[in-house]
């Protein structure tokens, strides 16, 4: 059985170092990114307050590192895709950015380890049992009372994307609120919130806690907690 799942493991892991083996070629839109960055940290903020230190999993490129380690946080980037840390290495130069390849399955550091972890757009790319592994992990190396911060794309605002995909591929990208909440909460997380992430036209600062909000945006936000008692 363990020789099975590491398997499925390594097939995930590699799925996403081909998909993002184009960051050796690609241009990045990195205005997008900023915003996406400034919305997190508002979201750190109202969510218990900024950290010393934070783990962006998932970083891709660096610009949602750059951008949030100017927020006065140190970030520890990780991303299995060479070609895109090579980006994020000159992209993040004299910011409060470190750069680490690992995979976000077996994290390379010790339990409670960080104050808190993000993952912007990263558990959209696998399924469900990897997504929990992914979680698992988190609260792994979570400090007691740490916090986790994580989105996925919205259907409603990506229509053509959504109905065109097979349903296989659909279920992966588009998970049911539900579910997800349900995979959250079975990793051990507690104090469970849903809030949007960047919405067209409004300032980040200003995005209202509300359905129709949630219902534009880009991507909606899952917040949760370590609990601090276990």
């Amino acid at each position: 059985m363990h020789t099975n799942m590491s398997e499925k493991r390594s097939s995930a892991e590699a799925g996403i170092q081909s998909r993002y083996e184009r960051w050796a070629t690609q241009d990045v839109d990195f205005s997008y990114k900023q915003k996406k960055a400034a919305r997190i940290v508002t979201l750190i903020s109202e969510f218990g307050g900024l950290e010393g230190r934070a783990l962006e999993l998932g970083v891709g490129p660096g610009g949602i590192a750059a951008a949030v380690s100017e927020s006065g946080m140190k970030v520890v980037g990780l991303d299995l895709s060479a070609p895109a840390l090579d980006k994020a290495r000159v992209h993040c130069a004299g910011r409060r950015v470190a750069l680490v390849r690992a995979s976000g399955f077996q994290l390379p550091f010790a339990d409670c380890s960080f104050p808190l972890i993000y993952a912007p757009q990263v558990l959209h790319l696998f399924n469900s049992e990897h997504r929990m592994r992914l979680l698992t992990e988190a609260y792994r190396v979570l400090w007691p009372g740490g916090r986790l911060l994580f989105d996925l794309l919205n259907k409603w605002s990506h229509p053509v994307e959504y109905w065109k995909a097979q349903q296989r591929r659909r279920r992966k990208r588009f998970p049911g609120r539900d579910e997800i909440l349900e995979l959250v909460s079975n990793a051990g997380f507690a104090d469970i919130t849903v809030r949007a992430g960047v919405v067209p036209g409004l300032p980040v600062k200003a995005v209202p806690n509300h359905g129709l909000s949630r219902f534009l945006a880009h991507t909606v936000f899952i917040l949760a907690k370590r609990p601090s008692d276990r």
